[in-house]
Formats: structure tokens, C-alpha cells, sequence
């Protein structure tokens, strides 16, 4: 069926940003209740997609949206499409205090968030000067399709391998990360951001998250919430998997919503 498909490519998807993961997953759910497809399974697939994205907040939003409605499909639909309305307006706002708030200058970031880039982008579009230090972002080298994105776009950026990003935030104004969810106790990002954290903290350059309301998860860090990433090699030699870490509230500077910006 189209739809197991659909779902395969989601739980796989290792790549894409919680942002984009969430629109493929609610437009998934709700082609499935318009097609019949019966609560047990609705259910059973918002669980699989959150299992398979457990740091991811929007997603976990959509899995209990789907667990409390899945018995009304009209009711889940206009759920999701009301969930997936919100997210995209919450985007424009955030995206808009990012824009204004930005710093000229250098700024570092890490992995691809679909909100720091449009933030960067609109930044350049109200004539903002500033280069952007994008990390390559392994596993899974998500920074290198940033970096390209905004050469596209004509922004000036400097793409530098993760070990390096230490000696370029020396130069920075400012680090901008995205979010897969802002949990209790702290960010929950792309492997690799809370030791960038921390060393900017010790360095004194302010480190910020943009997200919406949907990012936020109402629970604790967990393992689980580490996720896994791509085998670095297909030898048979022993890695370590993980794909997200947690970045504690403490090194994190403040945060920019569709309500504004919040320095903690």
C-alpha cells in the first residue's frame, strides 16, 4: 500500500528536519483516516513514526493528538490540520523575531533547522551583513546541504568540519541552533551540540534556539531520546550511534518563539 510506503520513508528518514518530518507524518495520518483506515492502526502508526523519532516533540504532539481522536476521523483530521496550521503560522513569527534579532557578524550553526535557515534567509532579505559558520554536521553531514542551500540563496557562508567549528566560534557573534524539542530539561539537538555549547558558554558566546510551541515536550531527557544514526562504516567494528544529545537549559542563552525573544 502507498501509505506503508509513505510511512517507511518517514521512519528512516535520518536527514530531514523535525519541521519537515512533522508536515510528512500529519499529511500521512491524514490521508489515512480520509481513506477509511481504521483507529487501531491510525494509532499504531503515530506510535511507530514517534518510536521512530523519539527526540522529536512535534511528532510526539501528533501521536497523542492521534491516540485521543483516532475513533473520530473528522475530528482527527481537523486536528492535524489545525496542529499543522499552527506549526506553520508559529514558524513565520519565530522566523520573523529571528530575523530581526539576528547579530551582524559571524554566526556558527549546527545541522540543518528548517527555521534557522529561513531565519538566515530572511535576515539577508532586510540587507543584514553576517557569514555563516556552518558545522558539516556528522552523522549524517546535514550541514554541507545547509551550506549549499544558502550559497544558493546568496549568503556568504564557510563550511567547516565539526572538530574545526572550535577554532571559528572563537570568531563568532553569536551560535543559532534549531530545536527537534525543548524539553524539561534542556535542548534536545543534532549530536555534537552540547559540547559546542558548552565550550561557547566558557568562551562567552551566547548560544540560542529557535522553535515554536510545538517544540516543546512536556517530559525528561531519556536514552531513548538519543535516536540513531547512520552506521558510519559497514565494517564490523563497534560505533557509537548516537544521533541526538541534550544541551542542559544551563548553557543555553535564550530562546526565540512566535512570541519573541526570551533570554534565560
Amino acid at each position: 500500500m502507498e501509505w506503508q510506503k509513505a510511512l517507511r520513508r518517514i521512519c528512516s528518514d535520518r536527514k530531514s528536519s523535525a519541521f519537515v518530518l512533522t508536515k510528512k507524518s500529519v499529511r500521512l495520518l491524514a490521508r489515512m483516516a480520509k481513506s477509511g483506515i481504521g483507529a487501531t492502526k491510525l494509532v499504531k502508526v503515530a506510535e511507530k513514526i514517534f518510536n521512530a523519532h523519539p527526540a522529536m516533540a512535534s511528532v510526539w504532539h501528533i501521536a497523542q493528538i492521534t491516540h485521543k481522536l483516532a475513533g473520530s476521523p473528522k475530528n482527527l483530521i481537523s486536528a492535524l490540520e489545525q496542529f499543522l496550521a499552527d506549526m506553520e503560522a508559529h514558524a513565520k513569527a519565530s522566523i520573523s523575531h529571528a530575523s530581526d534579532w539576528l547579530p551582524e557578524g559571524k554566526i556558527l550553526t549546527h545541522s540543518f533547522s528548517s527555521l534557522v535557515f529561513q531565519s538566515l534567509i530572511c535576515a539577508s532579505q532586510k540587507e543584514k551583513r553576517f557569514e555563516v559558520i556552518c558545522t558539516a554536521s556528522f552523522p549524517g553531514g546535514e550541514g554541507i546541504l545547509l551550506a549549499r542551500e544558502l550559497v544558493k540563496a546568496g549568503i556568504k557562508v564557510n563550511l567547516v568540519s565539526d572538530l574545526q567549528s572550535f577554532v571559528w566560534l572563537t570568531q563568532c557573534q553569536a551560535m543559532l541552533i534549531g530545536a527537534d524539542a525543548w524539553c524539561e530539561d534542556g535542548v534536545v539537538h543534532k549530536v555534537g551540540t552540547r559540547i559546542l555549547a558548552l565550550f561557547s558558554r566558557q568562551w562567552g558566546l551566547p548560544v540560542w534556539s529557535i522553535g515554536t510551541s510545538e517544540k516543546r515536550l512536556p517530559v525528561r531527557w531519556s536514552e531513548r531520546m538519543k535516536g540513531e544514526a547512520p552506521l558510519l562504516v559497514r565494517d564490523a567494528i563497534s560505533q557509537d550511534r548516537t544521533l541526538y544529545d541534550l544541551t542542559d537549559w544551563e548553557l543555553i542563552t535564550g530562546v526565540i518563539d512566535e512570541f519573541g525573544v526570551h533570554r534565560l
